[in-house]
């Protein structure tokens, strides 16, 4: 309590005691602490032997529908903190905190296609930071936008393409076990097979197409139909134009991935008082 009150928080008592954190130290702060603070530090927390009355606590508070919403993370955050957590105790916490995040991802209207690339090159890192590959990046934004949207085909493609399945209210967990390695890149092929009259295409990807697939695959979509490509990699040559009409791509993914669309679908409505009709 001392501790909060004087505003302290982990890195500042890390810094100030000049030395590992141990059981005692982690013990006095981790009732302060926010929910992705503990979801960062669970491999620690173990490597201290913190109590399992002090872990119940840190499950409960990563499991609690108010503190994911008040934290605003995306379900990727916790996906990792899942991949990497040290223990099975933190386990079914954190797939319940995944779950609470989706409400913190816009709800797409209309009918989306939404294609995640799992190519060979789509399985390093992330970032240099992060212990997260682009392909199940990818695959947790993919899913998470297909389960708040009003409708929404999911589809996983590389050198082949498929539909992934989902049901309302599922585990995103179980919907990422059904996601595949699918060797090459052959995005052109996935939109042209399932781009159904869709009201927009979002493609996850790093934009690193075989040799042999030819083409634009924006250009299987209709001109007024937007298309939004997320490149995960930032290689120099992408897919399709960008900047021009409906066409957008985005380098990386953040947080802020998942508030794009609905933002620029804003701004090209009357829905902004300053947008474009």
């Amino acid at each position: 309590e001392r501790l909060a009150a004087a505003g302290m928080t982990w890195e500042a008592l890390a810094g100030w005691l000049q030395g590992p954190m141990d059981r005692a130290a982690w013990e006095a702060v981790i009732p302060s602490m926010g929910a992705m603070a503990l979801a960062r530090n669970l491999r620690n927390f173990d490597e201290a032997g913190v109590s399992d009355e002090v872990a119940s606590a840190v499950a409960a508070k990563l499991a609690d529908p108010a503190e994911v919403a008040r934290s605003r993370q995306f379900p990727f955050r916790y996906l990792a903190a899942y991949q990497h957590a040290p223990s099975l105790r933190w386990a079914y916490p954190l797939e319940q905190a995944l779950g609470h995040s989706l409400a913190n991802v816009p709800a797409l209207p209309g009918r989306s296609l939404i294609l995640v690339d799992r190519s060979g090159s789509m399985w390093s890192p992330l970032s240099d930071r992060s212990q997260l590959n682009r392909a199940d990046a990818a695959a947790v934004f993919g899913t998470a936008l297909a389960m708040r949207a009003a409708d929404a085909d999911l589809v996983e493609f590389g050198t082949g393409s498929a539909r992934v399945k989902y049901r309302e209210g599922e585990s995103v967990l179980k919907v990422l076990e059904r996601f595949g390695s699918l060797g090459g890149t052959n995005t052109t092929e996935a939109v042209r097979r399932f781009y159904k009259k869709h009201d927009r295409v979002l493609i996850v990807t790093d934009e690193q197409a075989a040799y042999n697939y030819h083409g634009d695959p924006t250009e299987q979509v209709p001109a007024h139909i937007p298309v939004y490509t997320w490149n995960l990699a930032g290689y120099r040559v992408g897919h399709g134009e960008s900047g021009t009409g409906n066409r957008h791509v985005f380098g990386g993914l953040s947080d802020a991935a998942f508030r794009m669309v609905a933002l620029l679908e804003a701004g090209a409505s009357s829905d902004w008082p300053w947008g474009r009709k």
